[in-house]
């Protein structure tokens, strides 16, 4: 069998997606410029015969040219960390720009591209050379391959014809094909393509002959970063010519594949638990909310005991380099490690449906249960908290065979016990829970991870989420799945605050009087404290325990941040009811007849407040 390998270059210094596959080969292009930690199966194409340090002007073909000296193959392939070929034997539905687009590269995706051993050796042996599925110019506002290029802000012209009188004085039966590429309408993109080893030695025989010659007669010391890219530009453009000049010979088969663009192309973070005994916490948030994320981890910080080691994991999908940076400069100690875990792919494929002011990371709980699964137990966190006690304390919960610890939830016992309550209907017919008052609260939790793997999979979860019909969405959910195996916490370890200063005296005066007495004790002295609800410290200062927010707060690089956020919040308001105002005054002018008592009194009403 022939020996196919295709190479997928990645960005230097970024963490990108690796698809296991022996096709596959991963390589960080420009790997010279490689400052960080190389991921586990990364090539490097600074070793052996190499231009590496050419990176900046020769983008991925520094990778072309690495394997070109240095791998044996049968077959060469090119493609990138997040554009990959299609192998499907039919068209797939293709976006505006020509490509086929996926949000992430997940096994239904793999599926759909024919992405399996089999498929993708037939159809590669069967040709001489697959190139990426040529784009047309007009989706790009361009007459010719040549306007395109001529049109891009920071190319200039003259250096792609004084490539092509390179190619040429040095390749002159190439000249006609490169003409018919730039007068035409067809743009080959991407440096994409898959060769059999004898074309693939002609091309980079060519390629980088020309390449040299144009560097040695170009002067691109001015140019832009993007302008000091044109050598990439000009191979990008080769790579067309060489595929049309193989068709002019007449000997060769050719062919054309879709190309498969990733929208969301970050690897997947794989955990390892460290050698040392450590208490695993995990906490999920977004970009948006990293400050709110950073005080709660500040607190866990400023409780923690250096008895112990602490391996905290944040799960998310967006938060940036430059935000983590923040947390490991400013959190990191001796026995505080902070991990972030990328789950973009996890949970890619689910509609998860939370509700009312809830955020979708409420579900990313459910996949500690494959991401830390070699832990026996780990503790969870919402972000909106903040921490007084040792969450030690909280990891040494002796679980016995339960599958988690939680607190009740005393808002909740609160509205099942009122009057006629429809609450407490929906948690029997529902949850199936016929004691609405053992329903807990899902912000603090200990997982006892090996028992919730033999209960019940992630995906099984995930599921559950998808149908949307739960009120309070994960939490709902878990506490049907740990019916009857929950070891319930004091209720100081999630004590949700008085949100509005409205539920304690109006939902949980309701509930048992037990629930409601350890809600008090609770109250009193307080180990976590939950700003659960619609209204938030960072929203409203003077809500229930703002002040312990915002004491935590005031020692972390985003205290300016919440508090201009709370200005600037503070200053809308009053805009906002103006305009509402003026919008109801406009319905009720054209509701009351002119002259009518009330038209006159709102009139007299409107004028007296905004002149």
């Amino acid at each position: 069998m022939s020996d196919i390998k295709i190479f997928v270059t990645h960005t230097p210094n970024q963490d990108t997606m690796r698809v296991g596959h022996p096709f596959l080969y991963d390589v960080i292009a420009g790997s010279d410029f490689q400052t960080e930690k190389v991921p586990d199966g990364m090539l490097l194409d600074n070793q052996g015969e190499n231009i590496s340090f050419k990176n900046k002007a020769y983008c991925e073909l520094t990778t072309q040219y690495w394997a070109w000296k240095n791998k044996k193959a049968d077959y060469y392939g090119f493609c990138h960390y997040r554009r990959f070929f299609s192998f499907h034997h039919e068209q797939l539905k293709e976006s505006a720009w020509g490509t086929i687009e996926y949000d992430y590269l997940n096994e239904s995706a793999m599926q759909e591209l024919h992405f399996n051993e089999a498929d993708m050796r037939s159809q590669i042996e069967a040709y001489d050379f697959l190139i990426a599925k040529g784009v047309p110019v007009g989706c790009m506002n361009a007459k010719s391959v040549y306007d395109h290029y001529q049109r891009a802000p920071e190319l200039h012209i003259q250096d792609l014809e004084l490539f092509l009188d390179i190619l040429t004085e040095k390749y002159p039966q190439l000249h006609e094909s490169a003409k018919e590429l730039l007068e035409g309408k067809v743009f080959y993109p991407c440096n994409m393509f898959i060769m059999n080893r004898k074309l693939f030695c002609e091309y980079c025989e060519i390629l980088f002959d020309v390449l040299e010659e144009f560097e040695k007669r170009a002067d691109m010391r001015a140019y832009s970063r993007e302008g000091y890219r044109t050598i990439g530009h000009l191979g990008e453009r080769m790579t067309g010519i060489y595929y049309l000049y193989l068709q002019k010979r007449g000997t060769y088969r050719l062919g054309e594949r879709q190309i498969a663009l990733i929208r969301n192309a970050q690897a997947q973070t794989e955990v390892k638990v460290p050698a040392y005994d450590a208490v695993p916490v995990v906490l999920a948030a977004n970009e948006a909310y990293v400050p709110i994320l950073y005080t709660c981890v500040q607190s866990i910080a400023d409780c923690a005991s250096q008895d112990n080691n602490y391996e905290i994991y944040i799960f998310h999908t967006d938060i940036g380099s430059s935000s983590q940076k923040m947390f490991r400069q400013g959190l990191v100690r001796e026995n505080i490690n902070i991990t972030f875990v990328n789950v973009s792919g996890r949970v890619s494929g689910y509609v998860l449906q939370a509700k009312q002011h809830i955020s979708t990371e409420t579900f990313y709980r459910f996949l500690i249960l494959d991401i830390l699964k070699d832990y026996q137990k780990v503790v969870y966190l919402d972000s909106d908290m903040i921490v007084l006690r040792d969450v030690a304390e909280l990891y040494h919960t002796q679980m016995g065979d339960h599958l988690i610890a939680a607190a009740v939830d005393p808002d909740f016992a609160g509205q099942c016990n009122m009057k006629n309550s429809e609450m407490r209907q929906y948690c029997i017919n529902t949850l199936g829970l016929e004691n609405p008052f053992q329903y807990f609260q899902a912000g603090v939790l200990v997982f006892h991870v090996a028992q919730m793997r033999r209960k019940i999979t992630v995906e099984k979860l995930l599921e559950m989420s998808d149908t949307g019909i739960y009120r309070f969405s994960d939490q709902d959910i878990l506490n049907i799945v740990c019916k009857d195996r929950v070891i319930y916490l004091d209720m100081s370890w999630n004590m949700i605050f008085d949100c509005n200063r409205y539920r304690w005296k109006h939902v949980i005066k309701y509930a048992p009087h037990d629930i409601l007495d350890a809600y008090e004790k609770a109250r009193r002295e307080p180990y976590i404290i939950h700003y659960a609800g619609f209204l938030k410290p960072w929203m409203k200062p003077d809500e229930d325990f703002g002040y312990v927010f915002w004491e935590t707060a005031r020692h972390t690089p985003y205290y300016e941040q919440l508090l201009s956020k709370i200005q600037k919040d503070q200053e809308v308001t009053p805009a906002v009811q103006v305009r509402a105002f003026k919008r109801t005054r406009l319905l009720f002018m054209k509701l009351l007849k002119p002259g009518s008592r009330m038209r006159v009194k709102l009139g007299k009403l409107y004028w007296g407040l905004f002149g």
